[in-house]
């Protein structure tokens, strides 16, 4: 671990790496605190460039990453062992675009949901992807693990938000394809084997996101049925009702 952590200060700038017990707390704790973390390493990369440079030297010194997004997860997936590096994307937290014309944005993996919401906002569009932790979670942890959220009866899990992803490969290589091309049909998509792959197939540093118009009107009801049969049955004449405008 020495020798890595030597060569990945000539990777990353003084705020790049995070070593010692309080600085590494927040990164091992797991909220439920029915796991705890041992890495005795955590790296904060920059740019894909920079998480690219960490893959490589980890390859080369057999260590193996644990990527973590905003840490929010209750399945465990985040939790590192004592030999393991934890590779975090929470500096890489840039919007790179907004599309107006195509009603896209790119973003970095480490941006946080509520701020894609507020932006997405401002330049007058509507981003669905809605949940509890959206005020700390981020957009790549969200596509890694194919968050759904409150929206999903009308606009699809995280994997139906995404046009386009950035991705560091297993060997180091970059993949490169935030296209907001919408009907594409060339190749393999790669996309959606990355989305929901939790970090095991790549570490995804951006994504092309689709926005939309803002609903013209909402409303909310609280219903009371009698068992289960009479709330499936309610749910399917919602839907039917409602032309396809139903989120949840």
């Amino acid at each position: 671990m020495e020798s890595l952590l030597c060569r990945l200060e000539k990777v990353l700038d003084a705020r790049g790496l995070v070593t010692g017990p309080s600085a590494l707390d927040p990164y091992l704790a797991e909220r439920r605190r029915k796991f705890q973390g041992k890495a005795r390493v955590v790296a904060r990369p920059r740019s894909a460039e920079e998480v690219r440079q960490v893959v490589l030297a980890c390859i080369d010194e057999g260590v193996s990453i644990v990527p973590q997004g905003g840490n929010t997860g209750l399945c465990g997936g985040a939790v590192s062992e004592s030999d393991q590096l934890i590779l975090s994307l929470e500096r890489m937290n840039r919007i790179r675009n907004i599309d107006t014309d195509n009603s896209t944005m790119t973003a970095e993996a480490g941006c946080i949901l509520a701020n894609l919401q507020n932006a997405a906002s401002d330049a007058q569009f509507f981003f669905p992807l809605s949940l509890a932790a959206e005020g700390s979670c981020q957009i790549g942890g969200n596509l890694a693990t194919n968050a759904g959220g409150i929206n999903v009866l009308r606009y699809g899990n995280a994997r139906d938000q995404v046009l386009g992803v950035e991705a560091v490969m297993p060997n180091g290589d970059l993949l490169s394809e935030l296209r907001g091309l919408r009907k594409n049909n060339t190749g393999y998509d790669l996309k959606n084997l990355l989305i929901g792959s939790e970090g095991t197939l790549g570490i995804i540093t951006a994504a092309t996101l689709t926005l939309y118009p803002f609903p013209d009107q909402s409303a909310t009801a609280l219903v009371g049925l009698r068992d289960l049969e009479a709330s499936l049955a309610f749910l399917g004449l919602a839907h039917r009702s409602g032309g396809g405008t139903l989120c949840s």
